[in-house]
């Protein structure tokens, strides 16, 4: 058991040490932990980040880990006032929109 207060969509860290899952109450925890021959041994759960995801019904993923393992992209809980809004917006291609509108810098 890693939680005894339960979580939700786990995510094994790249680095292949430390196992991410989301609270119930949207916030993302992480363990460290090593195997040693055929038993798994898991630290003390902790706090990721103070952050709160968007709220989802449990279950749902609203996390995913980087490829270097140290960042998350993630649904953000929207601010009190904005709560109503909810809106994505994809950048795509920054690099290649940037050189067309100043040019290549030589």
């Amino acid at each position: 058991m890693i939680s005894n207060n339960g979580g939700a969509i786990p995510v094994w860290s790249p680095n292949g040490r430390e196992l991410f899952y989301r609270t119930e109450d949207q916030r993302i925890m992480v363990v460290a932990y090593t195997v040693k021959r055929d038993v798994f041994v898991a630290d003390k759960p902790r706090l990721w980040s103070e952050k709160r995801l968007t709220e989802t019904q449990f279950g749902q993923v609203n996390l995913d880990i980087a490829p270097d393992g140290k960042r998350f992209v993630v649904t953000m809980a929207a601010a009190e006032e904005r709560r109503t809004l909810n809106q994505v917006i994809f950048l795509q291609n920054f690099s290649d929109e940037l050189r067309r509108r100043v040019g290549s810098a030589k």
